[in-house]
């Protein structure tokens, strides 16, 4: 009888397998902390796809095909591949004086009615060329890359007007088919309002495009910044009611730094996820647990840039709400560079433990991006996303801060860094 063939096995780990399943839904409660650990684990896969997991000699069950990559880790830590669900990566200019500004005292969203803040890398944007947004955008997802993100979520946002949203949709649909990890699209048709231009006529202008990025498959999912000042529940309904008539995923950044009631909002239209939550009500966590369908993503590089008290984690956790987080990526409020940030200030600011953060930074980070059946987990017929440490302990992630941990990183069993 023939041996099962591999064209890539990895062996002698610390291996989180972030099994098993128990159904296949995001993690609460006790399995909100469970990584799946294996010691002298192995990890095998082929064409792509995981073929099994295990611990000891268990792989010799496996033949090597030509040029297969074979890796004895030495009791280093493998996990699966790090899942971004929220960044802003195609922009042009930085925001170094806002930056200053609002660590002298400088109000977030006065500075956004002023015509900073959003606004001032909406400019920067449009006057760039698309090789220049190509070449910067590429960097970025490279970075993002080698801090072990496999996969990622691009929004667009930095356009507002149609022409200039789907200039950017259109660029990152091209990086989406060259990236060497797997990248989701977003709309982010609400996040700041243009100057010019009533806000009726913004919104019509807003649910029309919706029909174009769908029908140009531009996009797997519609965004709006529901805040205070900026848009209300009420202005995105029709926007985001037009997006799931076109079969396209709802998501939200929802009550970040004044309740608006847009978790509740979020939950009730089953939106995807509700991201950033900082300011969320008691009534809006009971209803996100009540229907139980929409997966809290954290920011807690937001908050810590910005300045402003972070989601407490145990809230959610308490409430068996599913809690993801991610980089929140973006040139004014959170510049993170890549996951292991992320997943470090999740354990020091909201409150997470080391293993919890990183299920939010896997698994329940894939679920948050409709993701949660294809990666996140060294599971059988799962994408072979992995990543090698350069440690022994996966609690390092959150404890050596911002030290090089990531040893190598494949995506569908290709080493991509």
């Amino acid at each position: 009888m023939e041996r099962p063939q591999a064209d890539l096995l990895v062996r002698g780990a610390r291996l989180l397998t972030l099994a098993p399943f128990r159904t296949e839904q995001p993690r609460v409660g006790p399995a909100a902390g469970d990584v799946g650990a294996i010691d002298d684990g192995w990890v095998a896969a082929r064409d792509g796809a995981i073929l099994g997991t295990g611990h000891g000699d268990g792989w010799q069950q496996y033949e090597l095909t030509a040029g297969a990559v074979e890796r004895q880790v030495a009791g280093r830590v493998v996990m699966p591949g790090l899942v971004d669900p929220h960044t802003h990566l195609c922009y042009a200019g930085e925001r170094w004086d806002e930056f200053t500004t609002r660590h002298s005292g400088a109000d977030y969203l006065a500075v956004l009615e002023r015509g900073g803040g959003i606004h001032a890398t909406v400019r920067a944007t449009r006057e760039a060329s698309d090789e220049t947004l190509l070449a910067l955008t590429r960097a970025r997802l490279a970075r993002a890359v080698s801090l072990g993100t496999t996969t990622i979520e691009i929004k667009s946002g930095y356009g507002l007007d149609p022409d200039e949203e789907l200039r950017q949709l259109r660029l990152i649909a091209r990086i989406r088919t060259e990236a060497a990890i797997d990248v989701a699209v977003t709309y982010l048709a609400l996040h700041a309002m243009p100057r010019g231009i009533e806000r009726r006529d913004f919104l019509k202008a807003a649910e029309a495009m919706v029909g174009t990025v769908a029908a140009e498959h531009l996009a797997e999912a519609v965004d709006g910044f529901i805040e205070k000042g900026v848009f209300e529940p009420e202005d995105a309904r029709p926007v985001m009611k037009a997006a799931q008539a076109a079969g396209l995923a709802v998501t939200m950044h929802a009550d970040q730094l004044h309740d608006v009631n847009a978790a509740a909002f979020a939950a009730r239209l089953q939106a995807r996820s509700a991201d950033h939550l900082a300011n969320v009500s008691a009534d809006g966590m009971r209803v996100l647990a009540r229907i139980g369908h929409t997966v809290a993503v954290l920011l807690p590089g937001s908050a810590f840039f910005v300045g402003y008290a972070p989601p407490d984690a145990r809230r959610f956790l308490a409430a068996r709400v599913p809690v993801a987080i991610a980089t929140d990526h973006n040139p004014g409020t959170s510049p993170l560079e890549g996951m292991p940030a992320a997943i470090a200030l999740a354990v020091t600011l909201c409150h997470l433990t080391p293993h919890e953060a990183i299920v939010a930074a896997t698994i329940n980070a894939a679920h948050a991006l409709g993701r949660g059946q294809r990666t996140g987990a060294l599971v059988v017929g799962r994408r072979a996303d992995l990543l090698i440490l350069e440690t022994d302990d996966e609690r390092d992630l959150c404890y050596r801060l911002g030290a090089p941990l990531v040893r190598e990183v494949y995506a569908g069993g290709r080493r991509v860094a």
